[in-house]
């Protein structure tokens, strides 16, 4: 059943019960006095109600049922059995997830182009070499990025320890598969995805991975392979999925992959993350922080209870800053904001009270910290408003019938909006694989065509070409050198930047304006401004690098251009049009990109030059889909949805957490504050306790290792350019002496003709 379908049936009923009880819009909000809050609609939101009844409030609803003469509980029977199964598991009303299906015809047109070719076994289509693999390897390249395309979507669960995020996500599977303790225990990261979905390599109920396997990976045996720390029953996470203070132990686990029969993750996958982020153990902040890698929707859970306040607005800003909406008409549905432990003690007017006033009392706050940089980066052109942040609250209390079912209710809309949005991605990105394995193909007919020129003919071309290049080559090379040279002046530059930025943001004057204009109350601003403070200086350093990071990226690209044309012969095709969409103008055996990016592949993390490859590998050309590349593409998650610019976690290897450590430092201190004004005695306070920390050194080491790693990721990408080339340029020489049967070349070129004709069969 369809999210619409179950929209209209429920509308149909409010309506059949207002006018089952003679009443007006007008005058159900005239009785819409509900938990002795008085009247809690209007007419305007009466009609909203009875058109949109799945987006409207638990608060709103149960105004709307009383006026009308209908019990809560009557209408939330009806929406479970609507809803739900018997045993109260969560069901999507969303198509059946089609991605695979997708796929799978996708898989079965490579197959048949492979097969052509393969069968023909003929030597002068074995010899053919795109890049570093043969002609015939690339299909399987092409192959295992199409099966790493197929993964659901995830939804993250975020917040810190006794959140209730375990709690929840239980209750969502409706099963106790996760530890719900007081005591903050889990240690790694757990993604539960559905039984079926588990792959024949993997034969546990749980398997535990070490850092850098991520979702899409899970049928891929050799990355499977590489990243596999233990696999068996629920056990392995009692012993290695929890903190054991053993320091003798030594446990790498990162990521444990949990397989459940609950029907919501036929459609999505569920990624659960630690949540203490105050501990001496780094690595749990590390984690929570970088889950954000894994997740394409964001649940961020907050107790009823300090519903964002201290630490929880500085956690939530470094989570959700890093998660960018997939459209700027739709900022924050791939959002939710959870207000847990709504016990039956509380008013139902002082939770709906939280709800209502939270974003506007952080509002300032919330925009500097995350919407500012969404604005800045492209991806939305308005901050949300605090009504429309407000509609994405939702009170949870797992015995609270009505808060459960709308909590679900939310959990399963985001779900389907986010499975819609990755099948038309991976559709998209589907399509465009196969037009580069044509491209790939068409390349390989023209090197095909080539070969009919009698040997002296390409013989004088081959040295002719070569001269030019080594002509050229010499002044890029310089050129290069030159550019990673500069990145130590860059880092300077961003140092010295900051170091101003954090000077004035951190005096005592400055402290005590942005106090007096963000808090009125002293308590809330003595337990805030240490996170508000570390989340300022942590936005302000991720967008200096992102902006000083995609500068040097457009100079890298233009130098790989000019290294192009320096490089390959400028082979036109006859495409008609087949792959004009695609920005190819000119195939070659060689492409400087794709050689440049390979050198990159053994490297840790590579600082500027992760945006460099995540900004233009949608446009790189056929031949970023084979050799070193495709790993490298899919170890940043750049497949199957390409992403304009990747998390600026990955780009510098892990998450900066000066957000966090400066909360510890400060956040927590109960200052004794003296004098005429509050603010400017906390002001001075929090000035004086930032020096004393040292706080400017956590701000200054990212900077160091965003650049260093850049210096070390382009001599990487140089090196293996010009070794690249240097082979290029030779195999042309040894293929211009070999002497081609023109006969058994134009066998071969039908034969790859046909292989390309077999791509467009529909």
């Amino acid at each position: 059943m369809k999210q619409e379908i179950l929209n209209e049936m429920l509308k149909d009923f409010l309506i059949s019960k207002r006018e089952l009880a003679g009443l007006s819009q007008s005058d159900v909000a005239a009785r819409s006095e509900v938990f002795g809050m008085g009247k809690t609609l209007d007419q305007r939101a009466v009609s909203r109600i009875e058109q949109q009844p799945l987006s409207a409030d638990a608060i709103k609803i149960a105004g709307y049922l009383t006026a009308v003469g209908v019990s809560p509980q009557q209408y939330y029977e009806l929406l479970n059995e609507f809803t739900y199964k018997t045993d109260g598991e969560i069901m999507i009303m969303s198509k059946e997830h089609k991605i695979p299906e997708q796929l799978s015809i996708a898989l079965d047109k490579v197959s048949k182009a492979k097969e052509i070719v393969t069968m023909s076994k003929h030597e002068y289509i074995q010899s053919l070499k795109v890049n570093d693999t043969s002609l015939t390897d690339s299909f399987d390249k092409i192959e295992s990025l199409l099966k790493n395309m197929n993964r659901k979507p995830v939804i993250g669960f975020f917040g810190h320890f006794d959140a209730g995020k375990s709690t929840l996500i239980n209750t969502v599977i409706t099963e106790d598969v996760l530890p719900t303790k007081y005591q903050p225990a889990t240690c790694v990261v757990n993604l539960l995805m559905h039984i079926d979905d588990k792959p024949s390599l993997i034969s546990g109920a749980v398997a535990l991975f070490r850092k850098g396997f991520m979702p899409h990976m899970i049928y891929d045996k050799a990355l499977v392979d590489s990243h596999l720390i233990e696999e068996g029953d629920t056990t392995i996470l009692d012993r290695l999925g929890v903190h054991n203070h053993d320091n003798s132990i030594s446990n790498d686990a990162y990521i444990a992959i949990i397989f459940s029969n609950a029907d919501i993750l036929r459609h999505v996958w569920l990624l659960d993350t630690p949540g203490d982020l105050n501990s001496a153990d780094d690595s749990d902040t590390e984690k929570a922080l970088g889950g954000v890698e894994l997740a394409d929707g964001i649940v961020f859970i907050s107790n009823h209870t300090g519903f964002f306040k201290d630490s929880d607005l500085g956690f939530a800003a470094n989570i959700i800053r890093q998660k960018p909406p997939v459209s700027s008409n739709e900022a924050i549905n791939h959002l939710l904001f959870v207000q847990s432990h709504c016990h039956s003690e509380i008013r139902n007017e002082d939770i709906s009270f939280v709800g209502q006033t939270v974003f506007k009392r952080i509002k300032k706050q919330i925009d500097n910290l995350i919407f500012n940089s969404w604005i800045e980066d492209g991806y939305i052109d308005i901050a949300p408003s605090p009504a429309q942040l407000t509609e994405r609250v939702q009170p949870f209390w797992r015995e609270n019938d009505v808060f459960r079912m709308h909590t679900l209710s939310k959990i399963q809309e985001m779900a389907e909006y986010l499975v819609l949005h990755q099948e038309k991605r991976v559709e998209s990105s589907i399509q465009r694989t196969i037009e580069q394995l044509s491209a790939i193909l068409l390349g390989a007919i023209e090197t095909l065509q080539n070969r009919k020129k009698n040997t002296l003919e390409r013989l004088r071309e081959v040295e002719n070409q070569d001269a030019r290049f080594r002509k050229e080559s010499e002044k890029l090379v310089k050129q290069f050198n030159q550019l990673i040279t500069s990145c130590r002046i860059k880092k300077t530059t961003d140092v010295d930047a900051m170091r101003d930025f954090f000077k004035v943001k951190t005096s005592a004057d400055e402290l005590a304006q942005l106090i007096k204009e963000t808090y009125d109350n002293k308590k809330e601003a003595q337990s805030e401004i240490g996170n508000y403070i570390g989340q300022l200086l942590t936005a302000k350093l991720e967008s200096l690098l992102k902006t000083s990071g995609k500068t040097i990226s457009y100079e890298v690209d233009d130098l790989l251009n000019k290294w192009q044309q320096a490089a390959s012969f400028k082979q036109q095709l006859e495409t008609n049009g087949d792959v004009e969409n695609l920005g190819f103008d000119v195939f070659s055996t060689f492409n400087s990109k794709a050689a440049f990016i390979g050198g990159l592949a053994g490297l840790g993390s590579f600082g500027a030059m992760s945006l460099y490859v995540s900004t233009i590998s949608s446009n790189l050309g056929a031949y970023i889909l084979v050799g070193r590349v495709a790993g490298l593409l899919v170890r940043l998650g750049l497949v199957g949805e390409v992403a304009t610019v990747t998390s600026f976690v990955a780009a510098i290897g892990g998450p900066i957490t000066i957000g966090i450590t400066l909360a510890s430092a400060i956040g927590y201190v109960m200052y004794r504050l003296v004098g005429g004004s509050w603010q400017k005695s906390l002001a001075k306070k929090v000035a004086d306790t930032i020096r004393k920390e040292n706080v400017w050194n956590n701000v200054e080491k990212p900077i160091a290792d965003f650049w260093d790693n850049t210096e070390k990721a382009m001599n990487a990408g140089l090196k293996e350019l010009i070794e690249q080339t240097d082979e290029y340029l030779e195999s042309l020489k040894k293929d211009a002496t070999t002497e081609y049967d023109i006969s058994q070349l134009d066998n071969c070129i039908d034969t790859v003709n046909q292989s390309v004709g077999s791509l467009k069969v529909s």
